[in-house]
Order: C-alpha cells, then structure tokens, then sequence
C-alpha cells in the first residue's frame, strides 16, 4: 500500500485534540446506559440517503442479464446486483405495500430481490392442495414484481425451497421423510413432475402488470431450481437411512440398477467389493459391561458449563448392569458432555465390529465415535449416530480402522439435556464387511448404505459416489434443460447452492450460488425452538477470513458466482460488521452478486423493533451503511483483485475426493492445495479445467496484517481481540472493529472514535456528489454501535453463547451514538456537517473544528451522541481562490 497523505501529516493531530478539549468537548465516552431511539424512517428519502437518486438503473430496459465469463452484463454493459430476500408472505404484499416497500428497496441501493419460500404454503393460499397456486396470491406477486421492475430491481425466483407434500397430493408419511423433501426430490419421478408442474405454471404465467411472462420477462434475472438441496448432503445428513417406502424401494432400484449396468451379477459385483465375513475377535472393550468399576474405564468430559450426573444401574436389558447419564445442560462446546473409553490399540485397514444397547427418555439420537485419545484427537474411522427412543435398542457398527493408534478411545457424545442409558458395549476386531447373506443384484436387494450405517468396503464407498453424482447430475441438468427448452426461460438458471453437491455438476448450468451465516442461531434441541436456541457472540474481525474466505475457496473460476443469502444474525453484538465486509470482499474477488438474508420473513414491514435472527427492515445500525455497500459492490468503488490464484480441480479430482469422503463440502481451494486465506491477499477460486492460474504462492499469507493486492482492503489483527477491517478507496471509506484508544489510517481521511461500550463500532464514509474527499463533494456518514429493542433481555450462557428466548423486547429499536473525530483534507472553512435524523434530512448543524496548526488544510467533523443519530451529511465545497 502506497504510503498516504495522513501518515505525512500525524503532527496535526496533537494540535486538534488539545483545541478540542480547550473548547470543552468532552472526550471521555458516553455513559454506558445512554441509548436513544432510532429507526430508519419508511417512505420517501428525497435526500442523500437515497442510493436511487445516484445508482438507479431500470430493470430490464437493457435486455436480458446474461453471464460472459465471470461476469453479468446486459445490451447496456457489464452489471452487478446488491440484493435481499423477501419471504413467505412478504413475497404477497398489498398493492400499497408493495409500492412503498419497493421504493424503500430501491432508495437503499438495492437492485435484486430473491423470492423466497413462496412455496412453503403462502403461494397455494386458498386451494385444496400444494399443487394449484392461489390466482389471488399470484396477483399480488405480480404486482409485486411489477412494483419491483418500476423502481430498478430485478427479482430471483426460486422454485423449491420448503414446499413438503403430503397426503392431500398423493405423498404419505411426511413425517418419515427429508425435510422439505430435499434430496428425495432429486430422484422420486414424481415429485420431479410436480417440481416441473409447479416451474410450468408459475414461468408460463402472464404478468398482467408487465405483459409478460416469468420466462421472458427481462426483469427476472436468476431462478433457482431448489434452495440449499442435494443428494450427497441430505445423504450425508443421515436422512435418507431410515425412509419409508414407497420412497425406499424406489431409492434402492436406482441403486441396484446402476450396479447392474457396472457389474451385471451378484458373483462380480462380490469379487469388486472384496465383501466377506471376518471372525469377531477378543474383546477391546474393558469396560463394556459398566461393572461397579466402570469408573477405571469410562471418563466424564465436562466443563464449567456442564450440568450432568452419571450412575450405574444394577439391571439393564438381558440382566445386565447399565451405564446412566442425565445432562440437564450441555457445556462450552457442542461435545460436551461426553463419556469416553480410552486405552483401545486399533491397527489400519483392520475390521472392527461396536455394539451395544441404547435408550433415552425421549426420541433423539447419540453419536459414537472411534478418535485418538490424544492430540491431535483425530477420528480413526467411525463416527455414527445412533438413534435412541424410550426402549432398549440394540445396535451394531462395523468399521475400517484408518490409521495405526496404541491410544485410541470409544466416545459417547451429541448428549443433548435428557437421561441416556448404555449397557453390554462391545468392540471386537472383525465382523461382516460387504454383502449380507441374501442381498443380490438379481431381486434389487443389495442396500442402499447407510450414513449411520455400517462403514462399507472401498470400492463400495466409491461406488456410492459415483452413483450419487449420476443421480445429481440427472436431476440437475435435466431441470435446467426443461427450464431452458422446453419452458425458454431466458432468465439465468442455477441448481443449488455449492458445498451441497458435486462442483463440476453445478457448473453445468448459467451460474454458480452460495449461503453463508457467520454464527448462525444454533438450537441445541428441537429445530427453531424460540425457547432454546444461541449465538456465539464473536466478532468476525477478530477471525481473519471468517466466512469470506470459505466462501472464495468454492468459488470457480471463470463462471458467474454470486451469494444469495448472508448475514450476522442478531443478536450478535458485532453484526453491522457484516455486510460492509462482504461487499468489500465480494468486489475484491470479482463476485457478481451479493443477497442480504433477509429483508423480511413477513408482511409487517413497517415496524420499530428488530425481529428475529435475520429481518433487517428495522435494524438502523445495518440499513444506514447500505448506501457505503452499494456504491463498495455496484458503482465499483471497491477495484478487482489484480492476480487470481485458482486451484485445479478437474473432474477426475472431484472424484478421487468425492469416492473417499462422499463429502461435497471437501471440493474447496483448501482441499486441493490452495490454502484460502489467500483469499485475503488475492481473488481465488477452483478451477474446473484442471489447470492452475499463476504460480502457486509458497507458505501462508502473513497471519496478523491481511493486505489485499489492490492495497484497498486491510484486515488487521495485531493486537489479540482488537481486530480491525478498513478499506479505503477514493469515494468509500469503511472501519469496522475494535478501537482500542488508537487513530486509524483511511488514507487521505482519519478516523479517531471515542470508547464505546464494547469499544468496537462500525464507520463508513461515501462519497455521494464528487470525485474524492478532497471536494467538492456531498459525503454520507454513518456510525454505528450497540443496538437492542427496549426491554430486551438478554442471558449469557457461558462459552460467548448469548440468548433472548423469546424476550426480543419491544418498540422502538435503541441505538448507542459513536463520538469521534473525522479528519478531511480539506481547511475548515470549506466545510459544513449535519446530523441527520430518522429519514435522512438535516436536523442539526455539527461542528467542524480546525488545528491548531496554523496554515494545515484539515479539519475534523465532530460526531457525538448527542446529536442521537447514526448518520450525518459533510459538505465540501471548493477550495478558496486564494
């Protein structure tokens, strides 16, 4: 990075902050209680708040978006989208709604909106079933839409996301199967009909607002086949094991019959996969029995957060004694509480059989795993959950020891709060491997693996793999083709986000799509229990590449990439951070889009309290830097990397991978060589072709002070736990992190904020008439800090896990004011400042101090809380002909 203009001209400053207290400004921080009101105003913005009045384009007016190479362009040129989600029945607002909300979009520099979860009930409203749309919700989609087109935003449509059929259209024993029905839906041939029905009568549908149909309507840029979906990862997720049938027998037909196309017999397909029965050996398992010396065996893991009581049972099942565990909270870590059985010598490639008897005083599931009992504490082979239920349940595991260990140890973990019970565990060397007696190819027999299932032999695994990507390729292609020829839709057609399936699958369509939450709400029991549930409360700054660099080490290479769903969810201290950082890394590395998650999950949009994890309608400390993250990633401030590193990863590889993982999520930079904090440095990615662009770096990036290539973006974490991110280009200015007492460098701007009450807050300059800060030039301000609804009550549940239950508070939203000095290169006399209040006008006059350096052109724009706003207006004008 060029040396700056600030670095020749630190004297200054001395001079400013001694004239500044002369005058009496305080420089102490604000009282920590001292929160003020504060929500962006709904309705028109007709001042520099408004990203419409300086970044609108009309939506389809230039044809339709098409993808040329890595990037979007239309008939006017080259094209990025900032965007949001809307979901369930904020996709069916009225048409008052509708036209304020998409105002609203547009004045914050949005210019796409994802439809999302249209599917899960909103859009069949009236009708008897999931398979006919409401013509009365479909018109207010419509209008919508049009809404959105009128003020410069295209649309996403998504196709699947959470519609769940059920008896009403022909589908039993919902409750048996994926949720959503993901992964069944990539080969049951009926749900595919109805997949297609369903894109037919929706795409085919004419707009009676446009004129125009969904599939050729220019204004819609992007549909998505099936949200967050794929075989290998539903697979994966262990549910597929247990499905009822129909669907069952129809998963191992497909099976069966790709094997019989291979092998043709049972004989050949036996002799490949080397199936056979190994005699069981001695007992490994000391402890097995949970005599009253179990205590010699079996260790307790706990923390300080760990609330869990074990004891042994006289009798279990069969007479046996058993082995009680009662966790009433789980610890710092999700492992935690675990039972562990050390001092078990394992031997690579060797068979080995653990079996047991389970149960619980409710339905759930354990998991058991075969690690190292030492560090690095690796896994050796198995890792299996094991469903439990208020009987006694018997189960029997066989696995391949992968490495050689004197030490290893049987874990007992995934104890969510309840009461366990063990009894008669069992590890022997040997055990069945392959085909049981009786499964043949020739009745369609031979079973489909499964995840929490026996571990299968080699070349079985690699079977596995390569059929999960037939299917995966079948599924995907076959609905862009139908898409594409058979409906023409001109819109961009994408499969699923990547990470769920095979890399080189996806790429077979228009463009490639990712999610990405940093602390994403965990919920240690039920799913979306709004009684018990979590985020961690940690700063992603302090984390160098966070989610950022996961996400570019999927990325490939010469192929439009673009994130559909981001956030920080609340109510993470820390979360304005967000979106300012992946603007900036999204335009670093060349993405062509970025999708805030969400805007808002319901029709209420016109409220003063933050609502939920994700909505950000009402979140003033996110929406005042929406306008710094426009003009980051649309208007291009943020320049492109200038050397791309991409990492081969040719079909072959995909599949050497993918046949010894069956883990798509492993298809990264980091998988094949290309460490992603690189990322950090320079645009990275997979390249598909199998070839490497540019010399493959030697070592690491430096691990405190992050610099990317253009010298705009810095990620420093130098001093533990007081990481900061910064860019600095010519018309945007960004500092997120923590503030530590020091003065930070944007180039010809600086930055000295005062403590606020987790010393960290968020800043960001844009320029939104001019060419520069040097002027003249019209600049939005905004600063932001802690924010919480009034009432909110918050626990901290150890380990940085922190809570609301239920207790989100209520109206309005209370803000913290940031104080600080801005510094401008520019004499005092040539500017003015205004704090601004909740709809972007000017409400008070804000000081503009000199130094006390005679002759310096600079100046320092004051902030502080008692203007109680987040946002402010600086006007340069010309310099003085003198």
């Amino acid at each position: 990075m060029k040396e700056s203009r600030f670095l020749q001209t630190v004297p200054w400053l001395v001079g400013l902050v001694a004239g500044l207290v002369a005058v009496g400004l305080s420089s102490t921080a604000q009282a920590e209680g001292d929160l003020f009101p504060f929500v962006v105003a709904y309705g028109d913005r007709p001042n520099i708040t408004d990203v419409s009045r300086w970044l609108h384009r009309p939506a389809g007016k230039f044809g339709h978006v098409r993808a040329q190479g890595d990037r979007l362009v239309t008939d006017a040129g080259p094209i990025r989208f900032w965007g949001t989600n809307l979901c369930f029945e904020a996709c069916f607002p009225s048409r008052q709604e509708a036209e304020r909300l998409a105002k609203r979009l547009a004045s914050f520099g949005f210019n796409v909106v994802r439809l999302h979860h249209m599917d899960s009930y909103s859009i069949w409203g009236k009708s008897p079933n999931k398979t006919i749309i409401d013509p009365e919700k479909l018109d207010q989609l419509d209008y919508l839409i049009y809404q959105l087109k009128e003020n410069g935003i295209y649309v996403n449509i998504n196709l699947h996301v959470s519609r769940w059929l059920d008896d009403k259209e022909g589908f039993p024993h919902r409750d048996k199967r994926p949720q959503y029905d993901k992964g069944l839906g990539n080969f049951e041939p009926r749900m595919i009909e109805l997949q297609k029905k369903y894109a037919r009568d929706l795409l085919l549908h004419r707009n009676p607002y446009t004129g125009l149909t969904y599939a050729e309507d220019p204004a819609v840029a992007f549909v998505e086949i099936s949200n967050e979906d794929a075989l290998y990862t539903v697979w994966n997720w262990g549910d597929l094991d247990d499905l009822p049938d129909p669907y069952a027998t129809t998963f191992r037909k497909l099976w069966n019959d790709w094997l019989k196309k291979k092998y043709g017999t049972t004989d050949a397909l036996r002799a490949a996969w080397k199936a056979g029965e190994f005699p069981l050996g001695e007992e490994l398992l000391a402890g097995g029995k949970f005599g009253p010396d179990y205590e010699k065996f079996w260790r307790l893991e706990r923390d300080s957060q760990t609330l869990v009581e074990i004891r042994r049972l006289p009798t279990g099942p069969q007479g046996a004694a058993a082995l009680q565990i009662r966790v009433e909270r789980m610890g710092e870590v999700p492992w935690r509480p675990q039972i562990a059985h050390p001092g078990i010598a394992v031997k690579q490639g060797m068979p080995y059989t653990l079996q047991g008897f389970v149960r619980a005083d409710k339905p759930g599931s354990i998991t058991v795993n075969c690690m190292m009992a030492h560090e690095p504490w690796e896994n050796l082979g198995l890792a299996s959950p094991i469903p439990v239920d208020r009987e006694w349940r018997s189960f029997q595991l066989t696995f391949f020891a992968e490495k050689d260990d004197p030490n290893a140890r049987i874990t007992i973990t995934s104890l969510q709060p309840g009461t366990y019970e063990l009894a008669l565990f069992s590890l022997r060397p040997g055990g069945v491997i392959g085909l049981k007696a009786g499964e043949r190819l020739e009745d369609d027999s031979v079973p489909v693996p499964r995840r929490r299932g026996p571990v299968i032999p080699e070349q079985a695994r690699a079977d596995f793999a390569d059929f999960m990507w037939d299917v995966e390729r079948a599924y995907w292609v076959g609905m862009f083709r139908f898409l594409k020829e058979e409906l023409g839709v001109k819109a961009l057609v994408a499969g699923t986000q990547l990470g769920y399936g095979p890399t080189h699958i996806q790429a077979q369509l228009d463009y490639l799509d990712d999610h990405a939450y940093w602390q994403h709400p965990a919920f240690p029991g039920r799913p979306w229990d709004p009684e018990n549930w979590y985020v961690r409360n940690i700063a992603m700054v302090n984390n160098p590449g966070g989610t950022l660099t996961t996400l570019a080490s999927r990325r490939v290479v010469g192929r439009v990439y673009t994130l559909s769903e981001y956030n920080h969810p609340a109510p993470l201290f820390y979360a304005a951070e967000g979106f300012p950082m992946v603007a900036a890394f999204g335009a670093f590395q060349g993405w062509g889009g970025i999708y805030v998650f969400c805007y808002s999950h319901s029709r209420d949009f016109e409220i003063r309290r933050l609502q939920g994890y994700f909505d950000i309608k009402s979140d003033p400390t996110r929406l005042v830097h929406m306008p710094a993250c426009a003009a980051m990633f649309l208007r291009g401030d943020v320049k492109p990397a200038e050397k791309l590193l991409a990492a081969p990863l040719s079909p072959e590889k995909e599949r050497e991978i993918l046949r010894k993982t069956l883990n798509s999520r492993r298809l990264t930079t980091d998988d094949v060589g290309l460490p992603s904090r690189w990322g950090l440095v320079h645009a990275i990615g997979v390249d598909v072709k199998g070839s490497q662009a540019g010399e493959p770096p030697q070592g690491l990036p430096p691990q405190q002070v992050f610099r990317s290539d253009t010298g705009e973006i810095v990620w420093d974490v130098s001093q533990e736990g007081a990481g900061f991110f910064i860019v600095n280009t010519s018309r945007t200015k960004v500092f997120t992190g923590f503030i530590g007492g020091r003065t930070f460098d944007l180039g010809e701007v600086g930055l000295q904020l005062e403590k606020t009450r987790l010393d960290w807050g968020t800043v960001s300059l844009t320029v939104i008439e001019g060419d520069d800060f040097l002027g003249p030039a019209r600049i939005l301000l905004a600063a932001t800090g802690y924010v919480q609804n009034s009432g909110a009550k918050l626990e901290e549940l150890g380990g940085q896990r922190i809570t609301l239950r239920r207790n989100w508070g209520t109206e309005p939203v209370l803000c913290e004011g940031i104080a600080g000095r801005i510094k401008l290169p520019v004499p005092a006399e040539q500017v003015r400042a205004w704090a601004l209040d909740e709809r972007g006008n000017r409400k008070a006059e804000v000081r503009v101090s000199r130094p006390m350096i005679r002759g310096a052109k600079v100046c320092a724009v004051e902030i502080h809380p008692s203007y109680q706003t987040l946002w402010y207006e600086i006007e340069i004008g010309a310099a003085s002909s003198r």
